[in-house]
């Protein structure tokens, strides 16, 4: 009877506790170049990649909810990349590389659900056009992330799959409606992830955990087969661990022409900082000129300072954002669209629900969105206030010779899950507008919560936008924390093989280390199963430096013998020439 409770024990906890993928590179620490290179280098395969992501969503998915479903065909779709990889059919930096998609983004073969069980069996008959983009690219998509319900709210994503946690301490928000695509890459269950972004729906969450979020200018990337709510404001966008990966991203699925990155002189750069953001009273009637929370405020002020000891040239902004403009942003919404958009868009889906009006029933949350449809508004005056708002914006860039605005994300202490108080400066002009804007880490609290600087450039200057922003990532305004630790160790020896291996990959390799290449090979692809890793490592780290100094020997003795026989043939050369020169001598004397 013991053998079979065992047996049942092992059948139920093997995935947990015995079948657990190693691998000879740590990918908690690894961007997207940086994981395809091991890929090109066969330091890992697609197919444990895919594992290492499932079984850290399997440790650790429960205790912060980011994802609601993934995706059962991840790793047959790695063990295909596996075979092009190796048929010399490399498709893109992405080929064999998982991403986290938002789920109001459509994935062929997955529900699309906003949140919304109501939503559990709407499945889109095609990708969206940005997913075919990075399919075609060669990424998996490992699943689709947790977000509030129809993408509504900033201060959390909370749905009808429940609430999404911080990466970096459960009590806290992730803030939304990205928040499961932000927490997801912070506790790497895959490299990057998409979101959608239509007030502040990337960059609030990748600024909670520690992440670049990025919004590009409206049509950079196409929202075909996403759910629309406001289609004048959403547009996909991008969660990574650093701006590469968002150029990265967003050159393979942009409608427009490829983003060439520049390098970016800071000293050359004038940056607009709005005052009442970084400083702020109580006695303001608009929360964004409030008083800024003192950590906020210090880690801002660090930021800032960093940058202008680069050379570049801060200028402060008085009455940047007015109760005036408050009004402007308040009546540009179009919230009204969202019902007879959602009817266009749900026509391309299989699933109970075909109209607006049939959710609106099962959900009389969106009563007041349903008594909009088959609307009769013109987006006229709407636009108006958009222009009055931008020639507004505009002014302030031209008559301080701006590059860029430069503002944190949010000027609140973090809020803590199911608690009001958000103070949100990310929508204030870019979603308005149309301005691109990025997010990226600038610190940590007392508490470890991570906080982001916000930069905003005007429409259409995205190449300026990320080229500045990676300038400033340059500044190193703030260290990387992990926010769950690797699932494996990787020991030193380990690190220093596989980077020996690494440098000598592409390098003509003869004799002893040719030799030494193959034991490393056999290493790296044994990794798994070897029970002693560091020990085997050293052991071939050992041979590595026997093998260079045999080889090192064998380059003089091999220089030594090629230099005695090129000195031999000279000399036999010199001794023909000067046998022939006397044999010339005889014949003319005769």
């Amino acid at each position: 009877m013991y053998k079979k409770i065992f047996i049942l024990f092992l059948a139920l906890f093997h995935l947990n506790v015995f079948a657990l993928t190693e691998a000879p590179i740590d990918i908690t620490n690894m961007d997207i170049t940086a994981i395809s290179e091991a890929l090109d280098k066969k330091i890992i395969t697609s197919e444990n990649l895919i594992k290492i992501y499932l079984e850290r969503i399997e440790k650790y998915n429960d205790s912060y909810n980011s994802l609601i479903t993934v995706n059962d065909n991840a790793l047959a779709e790695a063990q295909k990349l596996d075979e092009e990889r190796a048929n010399g059919n490399v498709r893109s930096i992405l080929h064999g590389i998982p991403i986290i998609v938002k789920d109001n983004i459509d994935v062929l073969n997955m529900p699309t659900t906003d949140g919304s069980k109501n939503l559990s069996d709407n499945y889109p008959t095609k990708d969206a056009e940005a997913i075919k983009k990075l399919k075609d690219a060669g990424a998996i998509i490992i699943a689709k992330s947790n977000m509030s319900k129809y993408a509504f709210y900033a201060s959390s994503s909370t749905s009808d799959y429940g609430t999404v946690k911080n990466a970096y301490n459960t009590e806290y928000s992730s803030y939304g409606s990205s928040g499961g695509s932000a927490v997801s890459v912070a506790l790497n269950f895959a490299v990057a992830a998409l979101g959608t972004d239509t007030n502040s729906s990337v960059r609030l969450p990748a600024s909670a955990n520690g992440l670049v979020g990025y919004r590009p200018t409206l049509g950079l990337i196409s929202t075909d087969g996403v759910v629309p709510y406001d289609p004048e404001r959403d547009t996909i966008g991008t969660i990574t661990k650093n701006v590469k990966d968002a150029l990265i991203l967003t050159n393979i699925m942009t409608t427009k022409n490829k983003i060439k990155q520049y390098e970016y002189d800071l000293a050359n750069l004038k940056i607009g900082v709005p005052e009442g953001f970084i400083e702020g009273d109580d006695s303001n009637t608009l929360s964004e000129n409030k008083l800024i929370n003192e950590e906020v405020k210090k880690l801002v002020t660090k930021a800032i300072k960093k940058i202008e000891s680069a050379g570049t040239k801060i200028i402060y902004i008085d009455d940047y954002y007015t109760i005036s403009k408050d009004n402007e942003v308040a009546k540009s919404y179009s919230g009204y669209l969202f019902c007879d958009s959602f009817n266009k868009y749900i026509s391309n889906h299989t699933g109970s629900i075909k109209t607006f009006s049939e959710l609106a029933e099962k959900d009389k949350s969106l009563e007041n969105y349903n008594s909009e449809c088959n609307t009769t508004k013109t987006l006229d005056e709407k636009n108006s206030i958009k222009y009055s708002y931008s020639q507004y914006i505009g002014n302030i860039y031209d008559e301080n010779d701006l590059d860029i605005i430069l503002y944190p994300s949010a000027k609140n202490k973090l809020l803590k899950i199911e608690t009001s108080g958000l103070i949100n400066l990310s929508a204030h002009a870019s979603s308005t507008i149309n301005y691109p804007a990025i997010t990226i880490p600038m610190g940590y609290d007392d508490d470890g919560l991570p906080y982001g600087l916000e930069i905003m450039s005007q429409t259409g200057t995205d190449i300026d936008l990320l080229s500045i922003a990676t300038s400033i990532e340059k500044l190193n305004l703030t260290e990387n924390k992990l926010a769950a630790p690797s699932l494996y160790e990787v020991s030193e020896e380990t690190t220093k093989l596989v980077n020996r291996y690494t440098n000598r990959y592409q390098k003509n390799n003869i004799f002893l280390m040719r030799k030494w290449m193959n034991k490393s090979k056999k290493y790296i692809e044994n990794y798994n199963n070897i029970e002693n890793k560091s020990k085997e490592a050293s052991k071939i780290n050992n041979l590595y430096t026997i093998y260079l100094v045999l080889s090192f020997i064998f380059k003089i003795i091999f220089s030594i013998v090629t230099l005695i026989i090129v000195l031999i043939i000279l000399l036999l050369v010199r001794k023909r020439l000067i046998k022939n020169k006397k044999r010339r001598k005889r014949l003319k004397s005769i």
